[in-house]
This record gives C-alpha cells, structure tokens and sequence, in this order.
C-alpha cells in the first residue's frame, strides 16, 4: 500500500489598510482532501474574533471585488459572541 502524503499549501498575508494588525494564514489539504488552516495574526485587540474566507482573492475594490464568503455546506455563520 503506498502512502501518498502529498498536500497542497495556500498561504495568506494579511494587512490592514487601517491600524496595524497583520499576519499569516496557512490552508493546507491532504491527500484526503482534509484541509487545516492554522496561523498568526497580530495586532488584534482583546476578546474573540471571528473570520471568513472571501471566494476571491481580489481586494482591488475591498469586500465588493473579493466576492462572497466561500462557504460551501451553505451554512449559518456569524461574530463569536
């Protein structure tokens, strides 16, 4: 039996246009089609945060150019509070 380890990696840089917060976001899928996403953002005030991930990766004109939030079990989605 072999054994395929192969990923495929994405990673995202984020910076603010506004403040100082920043940072790195790593998508990497297995060979299981298993996807983990861990990084580091800095600058972040206190308290809990949420993200989401836009279907683009064009921030030419913001959110608008980025297109929706990928979500693709079309679920219900909000802050963490």
């Amino acid at each position: 039996m072999q054994n395929n380890t192969k990923k495929t990696t994405a990673i995202a840089i984020l910076h603010s246009d506004r403040g100082n917060v920043s940072g790195t976001i790593r998508f990497q899928q297995d060979h299981k089609n298993l996807t983990t996403i861990n990084g580091e953002i800095k600058g972040l005030t206190p308290g809990l945060h949420g993200f989401h991930v836009h279907q683009y990766g064009d921030t030419t004109n913001g959110c608008i150019s980025a297109g929706p939030h990928f979500n693709p079990y079309n679920k219900t989605h909000s802050d963490p509070t």
